[in-house]
């Protein structure tokens, strides 16, 4: 039995927290949803014939920042992403953790807040049942069962005693990734520098982000 578009409008509370909810349908008018699905289909032919998949990303992404504009109109867009290239062996750098999954010490930190631009200092030496979460725009059942799923401490503990990564910084940071309106700019200009300079200071070479 084909699925009516009036029935992808109603789908259950847990899909909004998938990847794919960026794109939901009760943000769609029932033409709009039909042009959305029509442009899809036509991508992944295309890319079924020649391979290139890419197609099908780069129209996905193309719909999202179209969405995330209309519902947040103050959002950002950037034409190129500022990240510098990776040099040297990993098997001699220092490496933080840093994660917008909203990890937080459950006993020595406030929690997390909707829409908050600040962040927590995680020492790198933290049992990981110390940890506690707050993000109300992603389904948290997973990092709640294990933290390494947004915060993959475990996994940097077992590089750095493997050698695969000079040293696991020792100071992590949290912060709950959902920011919005006059809140983008305390992020870009004020918490996320601070940061950058504790990372500096402590010869961090590279940070793994996990996000959500």
């Amino acid at each position: 039995m084909p699925i009516e578009l009036r029935d992808l409008a109603r789908l259950p509370p847990s899909i909004e927290n998938m990847a794919f909810s960026k794109i939901r349908m009760e943000r769609l008018p029932e033409e709009e949803a039909a042009r959305f699905f029509n442009g899809l289909y036509r991508a992944a032919l295309l890319s079924h014939d020649d391979g290139d998949w890419s197609r099908v990303e780069q129209y996905l992404a193309e719909w999202e920042r179209d969405l995330v504009s209309r519902v947040n109109p103050s959002a950002l867009s950037f034409d190129r992403s500022p990240w510098t290239p990776f040099a040297g062996p990993l098997t001699a750098a220092r490496i933080a953790l840093v994660t917008t999954g909203g990890a937080y010490l459950r006993d020595g930190h406030e929690p997390f807040v909707d829409d908050d631009p600040s962040f927590r200092v995680i020492p790198a030496s933290i049992p990981p049942a110390d940890l506690a979460i707050f993000h109300e725009h992603y389904d948290t059942s997973n990092a709640q069962r294990d933290i390494n799923v947004i915060f993959p401490i475990d996994r940097l503990r077992d590089m750095q005693s493997d050698g695969a990564i000079g040293s696991l910084a020792a100071e992590a940071y949290g912060f709950m990734g959902y920011i919005v309106g006059d809140n983008i700019p305390r992020l870009m200009e004020d918490t996320a520098p601070a940061v950058a300079r504790r990372l500096a200071a402590d010869n961090v070479q590279a940070a793994l982000i996990g996000t959500t």
